[in-house]
């Protein structure tokens, strides 16, 4: 069997077939200059047929003429009455009843109660199941050994791994999942503790510089700062025989503010849970599905990295006591001080503790729900929405929220296409599984239709964790950003106005300033589409301070209480969910912003460039990067206008179709299927999770890492591949802007 049935090939286009003429991409080391010229001269060729164009970013929609854009606006306000703060709340209600970690028999219920609903409403539902590895834990323990004076003596403490029931919140006395990080190692170990901070490559320097190892001892860490797959990788390097995550009250504890039930923060007993794995989607698959059948690889290889010593996620009470028992060197700075009511200490010991894990080591059927409005003229090309339904835990917020907000745009859809208006494109709105544990259950999908994406994939929408606080923000590729704000402006804000002015105001933005939204790199169910694929993608929500994540608190009665008190918040995100899913599906042409694409990626580039530590070859190759990616600013400002004039003057679909054809392509030309350098499943380019930190983005990955890596030939080298890539996405965009005529 082959590796990957979906694996694209390396989908660079040559001259000719991008539409890009010879003068525009030459073997010269200025060929980017070259292409920013001709873009440039282009320009003039469509200024005659935009004097009497609408402003492109006025009152109308992107990709739609005026006419269009009117019927648009009153199609999307029947869509956003038909969701609604009761059918929000019932969804969560319903789905939060129990914990329903991937796996178990809860999850499957949830994901049988979707798929019913799906069916209710009228809709094509389905579910796709693969075969995960998945290994459940059979033995979790934790004790604590204290040496008493000189006597040889050693006092024991084992700790109950369980959090504590909260009065009037009845979901937190059901039965819990262990306390064990996902994909834990086995083992049985005893060994001295030693206290390293938030376990960063910087803290471990830290721990160098004075002399202290972590070798063949248990290392303690707080969460926060990285990925909990990144401190479990670092401690593994330096020669931990274990890891100890806790959740310090500095972070999101009693120091923040009152804990649970009396407020939103962590209390003593509550346990972030969590996976550690260190790579996306089904170990023993990367890069192609985990159907029954398929080839499996080791999870332990090397390359492919799943921890092979026990790691725990623990309480900060019982981090407390033992962070009491270890003393040994101070810590190297006050940064290092938590809030624990105790002075901290880095160790060793001379506390002990015995730490065991086992498993096992079996695999598990999950499921992903589908539900799939077909389009009208152009149903090979899909948008596809999705939020996570597993969880470790009730999780009312995590993900509940964000599968409740696909469910209710779908349902919106529904009754839509039964009044008569059924989208062009089409739409699938997924329950994605196994997110939790390695955003397993998106991943697998998204390799399983592997070639469909690339060829037809619009965007892609993300939801997750959606409502938790009043502070609206947004991620995505820097192609949709315009696109989501422009969305935002047209739906209301709960709390009154629209979203966008909500936006602006939290911002302090300028009614005619950008607003800020992040970059995409790793954390959620987009990667298999962004990161791996290159499918432009979208990920926002409402956001607050609080400390219930991953623990047994995530609840209904947490979220009718704290969170999202009248299911608000979970309305007005799936109104712009299902407006912004309508506006992809039904553009005549596709509503990408290559312009502020080019010109964030070009001020990335300029600030490499402009670093000291740069030598004057690469400040040079560095300079022609930079100008292929002001030839593509300059090509998606006139792609802008050309399609504001071509939508005014009227495109029929044997125009769009080329044209649309020729935008999807821009973006995936910035894929490279060998990947990145020692991580070949992420194939985009542009961004990618942070190697040592997992949550953070690293702009331009393989040319930074080589930076990193300090190998110049491999920095040129990198350039210079990422440059012709550049320019084959603005051959893209010259070839669309061609097709518009």
């Amino acid at each position: 069997m082959k590796r990957n049935r979906n694996t694209s090939t390396d989908h660079r286009r040559s001259n000719e077939a991008a539409g890009v003429d010879e003068d525009f991409e030459t073997h010269s080391p200025a060929r980017g200059i070259g292409l920013f010229r001709a873009v440039c001269l282009a320009f003039p060729l469509f200024l005659f047929n935009l004097i009497s164009t609408p402003a492109i970013h006025g009152q109308g929609i992107t990709g739609f003429s005026t006419a269009e854009g009117a019927r648009q606006r009153r199609i999307e306000a029947t869509l956003m009455e038909s969701i609604q703060p009761p059918l929000m709340e019932e969804l969560n209600r319903e789905m939060s009843r129990e914990p329903h970690v991937a796996g178990s028999e809860a999850q499957a219920r949830v994901r049988d109660f979707i798929y019913r609903r799906f069916g209710e409403w009228g809709l094509d539902a389905r579910v796709d199941t693969y075969e995960i590895y998945l290994p459940w834990p059979t033995e979790v323990s934790l004790s604590l050994l204290t040496p008493q004076g000189d006597s040889g003596r050693w006092a024991r403490r084992d700790f109950e791994l369980k959090e504590d029931v909260i009065p009037g919140d009845p979901t937190t006395a059901l039965e819990q999942y262990p306390w064990v990080n996902g994909y834990s190692g086995e083992g049985a170990v005893e060994a001295e503790v030693v206290y390293v901070n938030y376990g960063l490559v910087e803290d471990y320097a830290q721990l160098d510089e004075a002399g202290v190892s972590v070798e063949g001892k248990v290392a303690l860490a707080r969460y926060g700062r990285s990925f909990r797959g990144i401190k479990a990788r670092l401690a593994e390097e330096h020669g931990a025989l274990g890891l100890i995550m806790y959740s310090d009250p500095e972070d999101d504890g009693y120091v923040r503010g009152d804990v649970y039930p009396e407020g939103p923060f962590r209390s003593e007993s509550a346990v972030q849970r969590g996976s550690v794995i260190g790579h996306w989607g089904d170990p023993t698959t990367p890069g192609w599905a985990s159907v029954k059948g398929a080839e499996r690889l080791d999870p332990h290889r090397d390359g492919h990295w799943v921890p092979s010593i026990p790691v725990i996620p623990l309480n900060w009470g019982a981090a407390q006591e033992i962070m009491a028992g270890v003393r040994g060197a101070q810590i190297p700075d006050e940064s290092w001080q938590g809030g624990l009511a105790l002075r901290y200490h880095v160790g060793p010991g001379p506390a002990k503790v015995q730490l065991t894990v086992h498993h096992d080591d079996g695999y598990r059927d999950i499921g992903d729900v589908l539900a799939i409005v077909r389009g009208s003229e152009f149903p090979d090309e899909w948008i596809v929405l999705g939020g996570h339904t597993d969880a470790w835990n009730a999780g009312s917020g995590d993900d509940v929220s964000g599968t409740a907000s696909v469910m209710a745009a779908a349902k919106a859809f529904s009754d839509m296409v039964r009044g008569g208006n059924r989208p062009k494109r089409t739409v699938i709105f997924a329950g994605w599984d196994c997110e939790e544990w390695g955003i397993i259950g998106s991943t697998e999908w998204a390799e399983d239709n592997q070639a469909a994406l690339h060829e037809g994939g619009v965007a892609y929408l993300n939801q997750d964790g959606i409502v938790g606080g009043p502070r609206f923000s947004g991620s995505g590729s820097p192609s949709l950003k315009e696109f989501l704000v422009e969305t935002a402006r047209d739906v209301p804000h709960h709390d009154g106005g629209t979203v966008e002015e909500r936006w602006r105001s939290q911002q302090g933005a300028a009614p005619d300033a950008p607003l800020q939204l992040g970059d995409l790199g790793g954390g959620s169910d987009y990667v298999g589409f962004y990161n791996h694929i290159g499918v432009p993608s979208l990920g926002y929500g409402f956001g607050g301070a609080s400390g219930i994540g991953h623990s047994a608190y995530d609840t209904y009665a947490f979220m009718t209480r704290f969170a999202d008190p009248g299911f608000y918040q979970h309305t007005t995100s799936s109104r712009l969910l299902a407006v912004t899913a309508l506006r992809l599906a039904n553009a005549t042409l596709l509503p990408y912003d290559y312009q502020r694409f080019g010109r964030e990626l070009g001020e990335i580039v300029a600030g490499l460039r402009e670093a000291p530590e740069r030598t004057e070859r690469e400040r040079e190759a560095l300079a022609d990067l930079e100008a292929s990616f002001q030839a593509m600013e300059a090509a998606g400002q006139t792609l802008a206008m050309a399609r504001a004039a071509a939508l005014e003057r009227g495109i029929d679909k044997d125009q769009a179709e080329p044209a649309n054809r020729e935008l999807r392509m821009v973006e995936r030309s910035m894929t490279r299927e060998e990947g990145l350098v020692g991580r070949p499943w992420f194939k985009n380019l542009i961004f990618a999770a942070d190697y040592d930190n997992g949550y953070a983005t690293i702009a331009l990955p393989t040319v930074q890492e080589a930076m990193k890596a300090g190998d110049p030939d491999r920095v040129l080298g990198e350039i210079a591949d990422l440059r012709g890539r550049v320019d084959e996405a603005v051959g893209h965009l010259i070839a669309a802007i061609g097709e518009m005529r």
